[in-house]
């Protein structure tokens, strides 16, 4: 199916890139490390480079959704007619194939099959005795769905002609929560992910096949004509924010701790 190739060979290009990123990344961070050898407070260089870039990517994502919440509830001529127009366009490129693979996707990225991976997932660290990355995935992805909640009340927007559905929907429409749930969930597994993988090249197809599938998970809620183009960007620029939040909540006290041990062993004399 042609729709499968585009998305295998949208995984391939953005883990091609990620991967000709490595000498930039290292070698930045070595510049970097370099600069501050002589701070004294250097070992808390990461966290303020982590708080810098978290606050980045939250003000990215957050101005992303605030402009589509202020065009969703001012009702903009401009964004209804762009929605309608992907809309139609959607309904048009309809095939059997696409619609199969879609519809996959829809329910792999629905509330319920990302709620059972993450219990399970959640189980099996606590198992593991990894408590906090448990307590972790487990409120990230929670958190995020009692936000989707009262995002949707707020907004109260209406689904797409019904006539138009290939799958049933219900509830409001702004945001998506298949976008909304597949991007927190993703951005949770694919942090863990990044914690226990070795290689530049392992974590780089993590990170292209979280974004390719999430796109997947979103695409299809658009083709299926349960919402609309704005909802799918609105779902994942709130669920960007969310993860990024509760992730880089999450790492900054993980790095704290881990300087202030740091510390502790090096004022401890020995014995």
């Amino acid at each position: 199916m042609l729709v499968v190739l585009a998305f295998v060979v949208l995984f391939l290009i953005l883990w091609a890139i990620l991967i000709a990123l490595e000498p930039l990344i290292r070698g930045s961070a070595g510049r970097v490390a370099h600069f501050t050898a002589a701070f004294r407070y250097r070992d808390y260089l990461p966290v303020f480079v982590l708080l810098v870039v978290g606050a980045i990517v939250t003000v990215f994502a957050g101005d992303g959704f605030i402009d589509l919440a202020e065009r969703v509830h001012g009702k903009s001529p401009a964004l209804q007619k762009i929605d309608a127009r992907w809309h139609d366009w959607a309904v048009s490129e309809r095939t059997a194939g696409a619609t199969t693979f879609f519809a996959a996707m829809s329910v792999i990225g629905g509330p319920v099959v990302l709620g059972l991976i993450t219990g399970l997932l959640a189980a099996v660290l606590a198992i593991q005795r990894r408590f906090r990355w448990a307590a972790y995935v487990a409120v990230t992805v929670a958190g995020g769905g009692v936000v989707l909640i009262e995002l949707k009340t707020y907004f109260a927007r209406a689904r797409p002609a019904l006539a138009e559905m290939l799958r049933q929907a219900h509830g409001y429409s702004f945001p998506s929560g298949h976008a909304m749930g597949a991007t927190v969930a993703l951005g949770a597994y694919t942090y863990l992910a990044l914690r226990v993988l070795k290689t530049w090249r392992q974590k780089a197809a993590a990170i292209a096949f979280a974004i390719t599938f999430v796109l997947a998970i979103a695409s299809s809620r658009v083709y299926l004509g349960v919402h609309w183009l704005s909802d799918i960007a609105a779902g994942i620029s709130a669920g960007l924010l969310w993860v990024a939040t509760t992730t880089i909540g999450y790492e900054t006290s993980r790095r704290i701790r881990l300087v202030r041990a740091i510390r502790k062993r090096r004022n401890t004399p020995n014995v």
